[in-house]
């Protein structure tokens, strides 16, 4: 063989399943193969690369990593590849197909409804998903090509993700009626804020990441007394 182009997906699907199970009669039962030809499959691949993908550890596959490169951008292909009939379809036939979306928690709740309600209304013939999680999670998801579209609150953009556009925030900040800070026409300042009691999102939260940073630029400490998640 030349190179990974000239081999048959069925080598690429089972090296997948392998690398997912680790375990080479595990594979073949969920690829409906017997467990030689799933090794047969598997030194296929090797061999047209010129490298170990696996490391035999007892009955355990485990990727070595030239694997774990392999896995993670073949990943990505066969998934484009299984849409492609998706994308012919949705372009002989006009705007329908999926749309799958990862969206931080705020974004799921306080922006994504009322777009989403609008886009439905405009495309009825697109079926939505919406994965909600922490910023970390759907940028992870979004380089793995499990969502098509992101949105979260962080800097760190995937290097493969483009940027479509950027939506302005403020924080504000709340208290009870008759606390210190919250007098009527007062303006505060940072020092103000110094060991007041703070209601904080979950530790992964980019806003309390935020918040943290900001406190600690104006040396400025609080009390943690609850996480709203």
């Amino acid at each position: 063989m030349d190179g990974l182009a000239d081999l048959d997906f069925r080598c690429l699907r089972t090296f997948l399943a392998l690398a997912q199970r680790g375990n080479f009669s595990e594979t073949g039962r969920h690829v409906g193969l017997s467990q030689p030809a799933v090794s047969r499959h598997v030194r296929a691949i090797e061999e047209a690369l010129g490298v170990r993908l696996f490391d035999r550890l007892g009955r355990r596959a485990v990727l070595t990593s030239a694997g774990q490169a392999l896995r993670a951008r073949l990943e990505i292909l066969m998934r484009e590849a299984e849409s492609l009939p998706r994308v012919i379809r949705d372009l002989a036939e006009g705007v329908n197909g999926d749309v799958r979306i990862g969206a931080t928690i705020t974004a799921a709740n306080a922006i994504l409804p009322s777009l989403l309600g609008e886009y439905r209304r405009t495309y009825p013939a697109v079926a939505l998903a919406l994965q909600p999680g922490s910023s970390a999670r759907v940028s992870e998801m979004l380089t793995r090509g499990e969502i098509d579209l992101a949105l979260f609150g962080s800097s760190h953009v995937p290097s493969k993700a483009v940027v479509l556009g950027e939506i302005p925030d403020q924080l504000l900040l709340v208290a009870a009626k008759g606390h210190a800070v919250a007098v009527r026409g007062k303006k505060n300042k940072p020092a103000d804020l110094m060991g007041c009691e703070f209601i904080h999102r979950e530790p992964a939260s980019d806003t309390r990441a935020l918040v943290a940073r900001w406190l600690q630029a104006e040396r400025v400490e609080v009390s943690n007394v609850m996480d709203v998640w």
